[in-house]
């Protein structure tokens, strides 16, 4: 569905109330809130959000970093780190944390085209990678305090449970099971590089785990 009547922008600090409407709209409980946002702000993050007249309707958020994703033992180990680092230069990536959108907006086009601002972005700073860190609530299964609506997937969770143990990458097949990674790879062609188990407890329905990406934007 095509939505019409979007203003894409980034987010002040005026922006900040109804950026964390959005959050909570869209992800319950693992939302931030408004004091969470307004640090990140402060740390040089860039949130792009679509707004639908007075309500923003979705979001993506990011910061500027110069590290590789692709350094394993200098990527954050937790979300918490991931998503507080402070922008440094020069921009080699973007790291991104989020993807929000609110669910009478899911559906539509605001998802898509969010990931087209953010492509422009890393190509009008110079960045190389874009970086996501992708939940995957086929792992257990959608909590009922959060908007999602994914169903337990138990050929999925085989998958990240050996490449944990394992860890051996499991087929791209396996992978994109789960809706949400399949749509990053759909949409992106994305690489997932590697397993962040632990990344975030709190995320029942994705077993804590996160399945870290890039997109290389100067292909």
């Amino acid at each position: 569905m095509i939505t019409k009547n979007i203003r894409f922008h980034t987010i002040d600090k005026e922006d900040v109330p109804r950026m964390a409407e959005m959050e909570n709209a869209a992800w319950g409980p693992l939302g931030a809130g408004a004091d969470t946002i307004g640090r990140r702000l402060s740390l040089g993050h860039t949130m792009i959000a679509a707004s639908v007249d007075n309500l923003v309707a979705g979001a993506i958020c990011f910061v500027e970093t110069n590290q590789d994703p692709h350094d394993t033992a200098k990527f954050p180990k937790t979300f918490s780190a991931y998503s507080s680092m402070a922008r440094s230069e020069p921009a080699l990536s973007l790291y991104v944390y989020n993807l929000g959108v609110r669910p009478e907006f899911r559906g539509t086009d605001i998802a898509r085209r969010l990931l087209s601002e953010l492509i422009e972005h890393g190509r009008r700073v110079g960045a190389r990678w874009l970086v996501g860190d992708g939940r995957c609530p086929s792992y257990a299964g959608a909590q009922q305090d959060t908007p999602d609506k994914v169903l337990p997937d138990q050929k999925f969770r085989a998958a990240i449970d050996d490449w944990h143990r394992t860890g051996m990458t499991p087929p791209v097949k396996s992978i994109i099971r789960d809706p949400l990674l399949r749509f990053y790879r759909r949409v992106l062609n994305c690489e997932f590089l590697h397993l962040a188990p632990g990344f975030l407890p709190e995320d029942a329905s994705s077993g804590g785990y996160r399945v870290i990406f890039a997109v290389d934007v100067t292909q």
